[in-house]
């Protein structure tokens, strides 16, 4: 089946007749893949692809199918809700769905919470030969990979983010909107923690992330026109050209969303995945600046040398291209922080078939807000609300672009794994001898010294 309709989607791709989009949405409990989903059917016509389950239906899912509005839910044994039954009754309904769900032999097809979930390829395919979009709401990551192996560029997968899971206040609240019960809502934060950790392991799977942390519905529509209007031919084919390639990682975020955080983790890293890429900077240096910064008064200071300067907060920074050429042709991957719009196309066009644009995402603004009551109107905390929306609209406008979404949680091992994923996901599987690996870290140590040499420990300290 999987070669049979793969061969399908080629001779298609060589005829007029449009294939549809297979928009996969994917998030933990409350982050709103539902609403996503909603506003792909009313707004651009998508077909909801609904899912064949064994669990019962939801008190609220139960209403809007007698309103009949689509829950995304198929029962395979009539509409069934077990809340009067005797837990006797539900065991044995529990246990004949299950066979009944079996004998359906879905080829996409998983277990969540005891519970059978999955989908008719046969239903997929009758849209998408024929043109239309469909949204499938799915968490399994074996069903996604899956999903991408078999409809390829035909398939694009996003992850819906909302709230931080670990932050269980604001996470009760969201809970609390949905009129879930204090025990359904702390069960469904605890599988939400364990659920993020497929995010963590499979970073670089996913295509698009929706950030649905209260832009509003023209923001969110935004970002989902951008999504809808992508030629599939092109949704993949970037990050193909990019593979087994030296690259350069450019790191974008919000205010404190932890780019220095993942620097710190790019060196502990090591040599083999890429280095820092020095900036210099008009201020003075920092107690925190590492050989990252070259300030006034470092002896490698020459900001004049630099061809893309830009400007963030009275402060002039300066990146050297010809240096991130010269490493790049060595055979050395860098890692940049640079969240002006600007020097980020400026490096674009200087290089277009190394760059990876990854956007670091910690605490949103409606987290930051929250956190802050009673200090809205201080100077200062009204003026890093105004730096939380411009990152905002950075990313909504700029979602397309971005190649990757990393979430910061906190939690510094769980950085360091979705740095490592993506990382991973572009390099080779060229195996050196060691006389390959001795000159190619005897390269990287050179220009490793060319930047650290002069800043001495006294400097850092000032």
């Amino acid at each position: 089946m999987r070669e049979d309709f793969r061969q399908f989607l080629v001779n298609k791709a060589e005829e007029e007749q449009k294939l549809g989009k297979i928009i996969v949405l994917s998030g933990i409990s409350g982050s709103g893949k539902n609403f996503i989903a909603d506003r792909f059917v009313e707004q651009y016509n998508c077909i909801m692809i609904n899912k064949y389950v064994t669990r019962p239906f939801r008190e609220n899912e139960i209403y809007r199918k007698r309103e009949g509005k689509d829950v995304g839910i198929k029962a395979v044994r009539g509409e069934y809700n077990d809340g009067e039954k005797s837990v006797t009754d539900q065991a044995n309904l529990a246990e004949m769905r299950k066979q009944a769900f079996l004998k359906l032999r879905l080829p996409f097809a998983y277990i969540n919470y005891d519970n059978y979930y999955g989908f008719s390829a046969d239903e997929i395919n009758s849209y998408v030969e024929h043109g239309r979009d469909v949204v499938i709401i799915v968490n399994d990551i074996g069903v996604i990979r899956d999903l991408k192996s078999i409809y390829g560029g035909s398939c694009i997968v996003c992850y819906v983010y909302r709230v931080n899971p670990n932050n269980k206040d604001i996470f009760m609240q969201i809970a609390g909107q949905r009129h879930d019960t204090t025990e359904s809502a702390e069960a469904r934060q605890r599988q939400a923690v364990k659920d993020f950790n497929t995010y963590s392991n499979n970073t670089a799977l996913y295509d698009y992330t929706i950030l649905n942390t209260e832009f509003g519905m023209e923001a969110t529509s935004k970002m989902l026109d951008n999504i809808i209007s992508r030629d599939i031919s092109s949704i993949q084919t970037e990050k193909r050209k990019k593979q087994n390639n030296p690259k350069l990682y450019a790191y974008i975020g919000s205010p404190g969303s932890g780019k220095d955080e993942a620097l710190e983790i790019i060196r502990v890293q090591g040599m083999l995945h890429s280095i820092i890429v020095p900036k210099c900077t008009t201020r003075q240096r920092r107690k925190d600046d590492g050989e990252e910064m070259i300030c006034p008064g470092d002896p490698k200071f020459d900001i004049d040398s630099c061809d893309i300067q830009y400007t963030n907060y009275g402060t002039i920074y300066g990146i050297n291209s010809d240096e991130i050429r010269k490493r790049l042709n060595d055979g050395i991957s860098s890692s940049i922080v640079v969240s002006n719009e600007e020097a980020l196309r400026e490096l674009e066009k200087r290089f277009p078939g190394e760059l990876v644009r990854i956007f670091i995402q910690g605490l949103s603004k409606q987290e930051y807000i929250l956190q802050q009551q009673g200090h809205l109107e201080e100077p200062y905390v009204a003026s890093r609300i105004k730096e939380y929306e411009q990152a905002d609209d950075f990313y909504q406008r700029n979602l397309t672009t971005i190649n990757h979404v990393i979430i910061n949680t906190g939690d510094s091992k769980d950085l360091r794994m979705q740095i490592d994923n993506i990382v991973n996901s572009y390099e080779s599987d060229n195996i050196y001898s060691i006389e390959e690996l001795r000159r190619y870290l005897d390269t990287a140590k050179q220009y490793i010294s060319k930047f650290s040499e002069g800043i001495s420990q006294e400097d850092v300290e000032k």
